[in-house]
């Protein structure tokens, strides 16, 4: 039986992917894996426009299932088995739904640009580990912008004054 790994792919954060491929990629290989790329892209709506709201929605969706499936093609190609799916919604409850549908083993996914409330994890991340039923491996990246800067009211202890 497939261990099922679940990567949620922020197709506005591609240079995340690295980093988070290399990481679930080096678990598959401990198991025989299959993996399931899911985009979400939320729902816009533009009120009373529903017609317009509708084909551009389908755009969307066909775009990001374009480019989730050259991901797939390009970083995991024939060497282990995925299918792609996008979603339109709330990313994290999508995640979470995507995961119990397919019964995952792991949800692997990054977090990134945490805002000062947000320091632990990205809201997305944090709201999928706090509401799924499935392990989750969350992939930090090697710099974070967010966290280096200072704001004011900072300050700087690290040097003896």
């Amino acid at each position: 039986m497939s261990h099922k790994i679940l990567l949620p792919i922020d197709l506005d954060q591609e240079a995340l992917l690295d980093s988070v491929f290399a990481v679930a990629t080096e678990h598959a290989r401990t198991h025989d894996s299959l993996f399931i790329l899911l985009s979400v892209v939320p729902q816009v709506s533009l009120g009373y426009f529903p017609s317009i709201e509708a084909r551009y929605m389908r755009k969307v969706v066909a775009e990001a299932k374009r480019r989730l499936g050259r991901i797939g093609d390009q970083r995991l190609g024939t060497e282990f088995g995925w299918s792609a799916h996008v979603l339109v919604g709330r990313p994290g409850r999508a995640i979470v739904e995507v995961a119990d549908e397919h019964a995952v083993d792991l949800i692997v996914m990054a977090s990134h640009s945490p805002r000062r409330l947000d320091v632990l994890l990205g809201s997305v991340a944090d709201w999928v580990v706090r509401h799924a039923h499935h392990s989750v491996l969350i992939v930090r990246q090697p710099s974070l912008p967010a966290l280096a800067s200072v704001g004011p009211g900072d300050a700087d202890h690290s040097a003896a004054g």
